[in-house]
């Protein structure tokens, strides 16, 4: 079953086709969290910039410079904590960042902000949605949403697969004892997997990011 899980962010990715996403979940020891996203355009940015002979290129950067408290709103009232949206210093690469109090918020957030926010370039048509359980606080289970091929977001996705870069990073407070998902790279230090490739990678239909935890003590 083809899955993949990414935090509905901005639609301005498919405007901005050509980029590089790194995303990661990090879960203290008593499940509580935090959210950060990078999403990396220099390239594309200073390309566009050449071209534009017409000031279309500074009218799209305006509107989406003024976008971006309504988006940390839509997160706010999907369930997230302290949320931070904008421009990192250098101004070509999008930064959000949000706290969670545990997995049943984070799930709350991740299913709120793909039905009410409007920020659904990572929605699905699956009645269920991604969501993560777990059994204690050393036993964590990922369960990512379902693409369907005949959705929007998925016909959306198939003219910028290739040019889109992802990176997902689970990371906890604890070693990791097993993990069970053949895909993932686990970190050097035990700490933390991740996932990452080229978009048309992570969706090929025998790449599959489910993933069973389990935590050390310590």
């Amino acid at each position: 079953m083809k899955r993949f899980f990414l935090l509905p962010v901005i639609l301005i990715t498919i405007f901005f086709a050509g980029c590089s996403i790194t995303q990661e979940y990090h879960f203290n020891k008593d499940l509580s969290g935090n959210y950060s996203l990078e999403m990396k355009m220099a390239d594309l940015i200073n390309m566009m910039q050449s071209m534009d002979t017409s000031g279309n290129m500074m009218s799209s950067m305006d509107t989406l410079d003024r976008s971006f408290s309504e988006i940390a709103v839509k997160y706010k009232d999907a369930g997230a904590k302290n949320v931070k949206v904008g421009w990192k210093d250098d101004k070509t690469t999008i930064h959000i960042n949000f706290d969670f109090a545990n997995i049943e918020d984070l799930n709350s957030v991740l299913e709120n902000s793909s039905t009410e926010s409007g920020m659904n370039f990572m929605n699905n048509n699956s009645k269920t949605p991604g969501k993560i359980s777990h059994k204690g606080k050393r036993s964590l289970s990922f369960d990512f949403p379902e693409l369907n091929n005949d959705s929007i977001s998925m016909k959306g996705m198939e003219s910028m697969k290739d040019y889109i870069t992802v990176e997902t990073i689970f990371s906890f407070d604890r070693r990791i004892k097993s993990i069970n998902n053949k895909n993932a790279v686990l970190s050097d230090d035990k700490k933390s997997f991740k996932f990452s490739g080229k978009l048309d990678k992570l969706l090929n239909k025998d790449f599959t990011l489910d993933t069973d935890v389990k935590l050390k003590f310590r």
